[in-house]
C-alpha cells in the first residue's frame, strides 16, 4: 500500500506522470492538427513554438504557434498544479494561486528565450534556448530589483527547476530500431570513445583534482556525452544542487560555441576526410544542433555522418542514466557500505527513467506503422521536452546565485576537468572516426 501510495504523492512518481501527459498531449497534436498544406515546416513545427526568423522577429509566429503555445503552456499550467494538489503542496501560506502566477512568469521568460534562440544567427552559433533560459533567468533572479520579498511566487516556484528537467527527460524518447538502422561504425565510434572519456575524466576529476563526486560526474558526462541535456538527466539521477548543475551546463556550452568553429576549420586545414571529419564532429561536440552547424562547415557528406553518430550518442542517454542510477544506489557511501536491496533499488530509482522507455518504446512502435504522423510525432515529443527544459532553466537560472557561482566555478574545479575530458573525448573519437571511416 505505500508504494501503491507514493505513485502518487511523490514528486519522482509525478515526474513520470507529468511526462507521460506531455507525450499524451503530443501525440493528440500530431494526429489532430493537420498536415497536410503545410509542409515540412508544420511538420517540423508541429507542436506550438516560434519558428525559425532571420531579421523580422515576427517571423516566428503565425496564428497556430501563438494560440497553440498559449493554449499548450496552459496544459502545462494544469499538470503542475494537479501534481501540487497530490503531493499536498498547497497551503494557506502557499496557495494555488501563487504557484500558478510564478509558473505562467516561467512560460512568459520561457517564451523570450526560446523566440531568441530560434532566430538564425543565435542558432547556428549554438546560442539556442538552454543558454537564454539561463542567462535571463540568472538576470531576473539575481536583479537588484527582485531581491528581497520581490516576485516571491516566481522564486516560489523557481524552487521546482530539477522537477521540470525530470519532467522533460521522460521526453527524450527515440525511436528504438534507429541503432539497427545505422550501422555499426557510427555505433562504434558514439559508444565506444564517450563511455571511455565518461570514466576516465570522472576518475581523473576524483582522484586527480581532487573533486567531489557530483560535480566530477556532471562535468564528465556533460562534456562527453550530449551537453546540457546529459548534466540535466544525471543531476536528476544523484540529487544535485541546482548551482552546481547551472555551472556545469554553462561552462559547456561555452566550450561547445569554440569547438563548433574551430574543429570543423582544423579539419578542412588539415585536409582531413570527410567522413571521418563528420564521425569525429559527432562523437565529441556537444549538443545536436552544433553538431550540425559545425559539419555543414565541411560538407552535407559529413554533415549526414556526424548526425547519424549524434542521434546514436544521444538515444543512449536513457540506458546512460539508469546505468548511473543503479551505481549510485549501490555504491558505497561515506565509509559504510549499502546492503544491496532489490526494492531499495526500486525506490530510489529514477521514475522519469522508466517513462523515457515507455514514451520510446511506444515511439517505435507508431514510427514502425510507416504512416506521415510517425515522422512528425518525433518532432512533437521533443520539441515538448524542449519546452519543459526552458521552463526549468529559467527556474534554475532564477535560483542560482551568481557570487556563489563564481566562487563555486573556481573552487571546484569543473573549468579544468572540462578542458581535460574535452581533450580526452577529441582525441579518443579522432582515432575511433579514424579506424571506422577511414
Amino acid at each position: 500500500p505505500t508504494r501503491l501510495q507514493q505513485m502518487y504523492l511523490t514528486q519522482d512518481w509525478w515526474t513520470l506522470w507529468i511526462g507521460l501527459l506531455s507525450f499524451i498531449l503530443a501525440v493528440a497534436i500530431t494526429f489532430i492538427v493537420p498536415l497536410e498544406g503545410g509542409g515540412s515546416s508544420r511538420i517540423k513545427y508541429i507542436v506550438p513554438q516560434p519558428m525559425r526568423w532571420n531579421s523580422n522577429p515576427l517571423e516566428a509566429w503565425d496564428l497556430y504557434s501563438i494560440v497553440g503555445t498559449i493554449l499548450m503552456l496552459g496544459m502545462f499550467l494544469g499538470f503542475y498544479l494537479l501534481s501540487l494538489v497530490a503531493m499536498g503542496k498547497l497551503t494557506i501560506t502557499n496557495p494555488g494561486k501563487a504557484y500558478a502566477k510564478g509558473f505562467v512568469t516561467l512560460c512568459v521568460v520561457a517564451i523570450i528565450a526560446f523566440w531568441i534562440g530560434t532566430q538564425s544567427w543565435c542558432k547556428k552559433n549554438g546560442l539556442g534556448y538552454a543558454i537564454w533560459s539561463i542567462i535571463i533567468g540568472m538576470i531576473i533572479g539575481n536583479s537588484p530589483l527582485t531581491s528581497g520579498d520581490r516576485l516571491k511566487n516566481v522564486k516560489l516556484t523557481a524552487k521546482y527547476g530539477e522537477y521540470f528537467i525530470k519532467c522533460s527527460l521522460v521526453l527524450l524518447a527515440v525511436e528504438f530500431s534507429i541503432l539497427g538502422e545505422l550501422g555499426l561504425p557510427a555505433i562504434a565510434v558514439a559508444w565506444g570513445a564517450s563511455p571511455i572519456t565518461l570514466v576516465s575524466s570522472y576518475l581523473i576529476g576524483t582522484r586527480l583534482f581532487k573533486m567531489k563526486t557530483i560535480p566530477a560526474l556532471l562535468m564528465a558526462t556533460g562534456a562527453t556525452w550530449c551537453g546540457a541535456s546529459a548534466i540535466s538527466a544525471i543531476a536528476a539521477v544523484v540529487n544535485a544542487p541546482n548551482n552546481e548543475t547551472v555551472v556545469c551546463i554553462g561552462i559547456v556550452a561555452a566550450g561547445t560555441v569554440i569547438f563548433t568553429f574551430a574543429q570543423p576549420y582544423f579539419a578542412l586545414l588539415v585536409g582531413m576526410d570527410h567522413s571521418v571529419a563528420g564521425a569525429w564532429i559527432g562523437g565529441s561536440i556537444d549538443q545536436t544542433g552544433n553538431v550540425i552547424a559545425s559539419a555543414a562547415i565541411i560538407s552535407d557528406e559529413a554533415t549526414e555522418i556526424a548526425g547519424i553518430v549524434k542521434i546514436i550518442l544521444n538515444s543512449g542517454l536513457g540506458i546512460l542514466a539508469t546505468l548511473v542510477a543503479l551505481w549510485w544506489q549501490t555504491r558505497a557511501s561515506e565509509g559504510q557500505k549499502k546492503e544491496f536491496s532489490w526494492l531499495f533499488l526500486w525506490d530510489k530509482f529514477p521514475k522519469f527513467v522508466l517513462g523515457y522507455f515507455i514514451c520510446s518504446g511506444i515511439l517505435t512502435i507508431i514510427i514502425g506503422q510507416g504512416i506521415p504522423e510517425g515522422e512528425a510525432l518525433q518532432f512533437a515529443v521533443h520539441s515538448m521536452s524542449r519546452w519543459w527544459f526552458s521552463i526549468a532553466f529559467v527556474a534554475l537560472g532564477i535560483s542560482t546565485n551568481l557570487k556563489e557561482l563564481y566562487k563555486n566555478s573556481k573552487s571546484t574545479g569543473v573549468i579544468k576537468l572540462y578542458l581535460v575530458s574535452n581533450s580526452i573525448d577529441i582525441v579518443l573519437s579522432f582515432f575511433a572516426a579514424w579506424i571506422f571511416f577511414g
